[in-house]
Order: structure tokens, then C-alpha cells, then sequence
């Protein structure tokens, strides 16, 4: 296999287990009551966003 190949393949499964984890963190923001969400500086509407971007945002 050319390291095309490889690549892709690395890409796609690494961006799954970002997936997964952007899902995870989502369900467990989601589990927060309103108020503490407030303290962590989110709201309910923020949550998709946040847990995307801290799963595929470089840190």
C-alpha cells in the first residue's frame, strides 16, 4: 500500500475516535443541569459546538 493510502486510512479512523469523543463529551454536557452549565461559561445551545470543536479544534 502507498503511504497515500495509509494515510487516509489513519486519517479517517483517527477522525472517527474524534467523532466519538466530540459525542461523548457531548452526552455528558447534556447530562448538566442549566445552572451548571452557566458555570462552566455554556449554555445548552452551545454544547454541539463546543464538544466539535474540542474534539477536532489542535490544541
Amino acid at each position: 500500500m502507498s503511504n497515500r493510502v495509509i494515510d487516509s486510512l489513519a486519517g479517517f479512523f483517527g477522525d472517527i475516535g474524534r467523532a466519538r469523543a466530540a459525542s461523548a463529551l457531548y452526552n455528558d454536557l447534556a447530562g448538566l443541569s442549566d445552572q451548571a452549565l452557566e458555570a462552566r461559561g455554556l449554555s445548552r445551545a452551545d454544547l454541539p459546538r463546543y464538544a466539535f470543536d474540542k474534539a477536532f479544534t489542535r490544541r
